[in-house]
């Protein structure tokens, strides 16, 4: 069994020695009509890349930087934008109808295309330019054109294109962020002003000027009048035990203690409308009308505190023209073409074109299969075009 199949493996061998300078023939030809005939009849493509990265101040814009840097303030949707979402957008823009007819109408590809309409020159182009994000998450963008000129002019028109687009679009969504910003500023001006008046006028009508050191030495005082008045009380009733009722000394201590009385019931009742110090039985309520002013003041200052910093830089921003892009690699002119591989095409057309020839010559040669009544109808019809 191992020699039969040895004999057949020769007579394969056998048929291309025999036929040897037909295979030569058949190559050689084959390779120069195939070379000259991708040469002649497959446009030469070339080939510019450029390769860029978001720049920090896209990656981090004034507005984002300023709310990064209020760590304790859970807002996040002002935060940096992922450099995956840049990538996605770059990619929406390059491929984008508007860019793709500026670049057909700047540099006349439906001329060079030969093409009827814009939609089908703009699918052409739209092959041409390939995108990638690099493994080091940078973005690369390849332009295949018919000259090496056209290739980096076309690289470079995308790379100016993508930068002003970006630019606008910023500028554009700081244009928002301003007129927002800026009408947020104003309520929030008008508010705190109302805030203002209305604590001024309490505090007039109320006689609070700052609750805590009041409330401190209200207590203070009523501490000391009533210590005061206990001292008096305990004198007196010395006194009274001592000397008669009636007596000078008696009746200069009581006189005494009466005023003290008196001093305490104002404090603590509030019956002395014109003194400095207020009562005491209307502090809680006094206390917590004044905090309920001083929180809106507060808040509302706090809010404008946050509000000033963005509105400014909103501004900032609006008028702000600087590159975004960052251009590591620029486009530069190709030494060769990147397409058709002239040699590699031909050599596989050359080896195709021998694989035939040999099954050709196989069946030429072999008895068996020129008796067979298949063989007989494909070598009769192969090259019949009338239907039976």
């Amino acid at each position: 069994m191992t020699q039969q199949k040895n004999i057949d493996i020769l007579d394969y061998l056998v048929l291309v020695v025999k036929w040897k300078k037909l295979f030569l023939q058949i190559s050689l030809g084959l390779l120069l009509i195939s070379y000259v005939g991708i040469y002649f009849f497959i446009d030469a493509e070339y080939e510019a890349k450029a390769t860029i990265v978001p720049s920090e101040d896209k990656q981090l814009s004034g507005i984002s930087s300023f709310m990064k840097n209020l760590g304790n303030i859970p807002i996040g949707g002002l935060k940096g934008s992922s450099t995956t979402g840049d990538m996605d957008l770059y990619v929406t823009i390059i491929y984008s109808r508007t860019m793709l007819e500026d670049v057909v109408n700047k540099y006349d590809l439906l001329k060079e295309y030969n093409q009827p309409s814009m939609e089908k020159a703009v699918k052409r182009l739209k092959e041409t330019i390939k995108t990638k994000v690099t493994d080091e998450n940078a973005f690369e963008i390849t332009v295949h054109g018919s000259s090496p000129q056209q290739a980096v002019d076309v690289a470079n028109y995308i790379l100016d294109y993508l930068n002003r687009t970006i630019i606008q679009m910023n500028i554009s969504k700081s244009k928002n962020n301003r007129l927002f910003l800026e009408q947020r500023y104003k309520e929030v001006k008008n508010i705190l002003k109302v805030a203002e008046d209305s604590m001024q006028i309490y505090q007039q009508n109320s006689g609070i000027m700052e609750i805590k050191e009041q409330t401190k030495m209200i207590v203070g005082a009523y501490t000391t009048v009533e210590t005061e008045l206990l001292a008096k009380q305990i004198e007196l009733s010395i006194l009274e035990k001592t000397y008669s009722k009636n007596s000078p000394a008696v009746d200069n201590v009581r006189i005494q203690v009466n005023e003290y009385e008196k001093k305490l019931n104002e404090m603590q009742n509030g019956s002395n409308k014109g003194g400095v110090i207020l009562a005491l039985n209307s502090l809680p309520q006094k206390a917590k009308n004044y905090v309920r002013h001083y929180r809106d003041v507060e808040i509302q200052s706090k809010i404008l505190e946050f509000l000033a910093p963005l509105y400014e830089q909103a501004k900032f921003d609006e008028v702000k023209d600087v590159p975004i892009l960052q251009v590591i690699d620029s486009p530069r002119l190709p030494d060769k073409k990147s397409y058709p591989p002239r040699t590699l095409f031909a050599i596989i057309i050359t080896f195709g074109g021998i694989i035939l020839t040999y099954f050709y010559i196989l069946l030429l040669e072999n008895d068996r299969w020129k008796q067979n009544d298949k063989i007989k109808y494909i070598t009769k019809n192969i090259f019949n075009w009338k239907q039976d």
